[in-house]
């Protein structure tokens, strides 16, 4: 079986996973695709495939807004929130990715 980077499996020995691979089945929507193809040159490539896989596991009209709201952090630095937890983690983890690459993480 292939090691995945579940924090599961550095916690507990009593887990088993089973690996799979559901992109093919959850691609991105074509709404949701253009937006995110305006901001493609404001990151870096490999910053910009990262962001378009943190899109996939959401519903075509979520995947619009948060597309949306990646485009204005990358262009004017402002972050929104939905209001949907499981969707506010992965927009808080694309800020902070676009936020590093841009030179703009407070220093501590």
């Amino acid at each position: 079986m292939k090691k995945t980077d579940l924090m599961l499996e550095m916690i507990s020995d009593e887990v088993k996973v089973v690996c799979q691979d559901l992109r093919r089945e959850y691609g991105i929507s074509l709404l949701a695709d253009r937006e995110m193809l305006a901001m493609e040159k404001k990151v870096s490539p490999e910053l910009f495939g990262m962001l378009m896989q943190q899109l996939l596991a959401f519903h075509g009209d979520m995947q619009l807004e948060m597309a949306e709201d990646l485009a204005i952090f990358a262009s004017e630095h402002v972050a929104h929130t939905t209001g949907c937890p499981s969707a506010d983690m992965v927009l808080d983890l694309c800020y902070t990715w676009i936020a590093c690459e841009h030179g703009i993480v407070r220093k501590m």
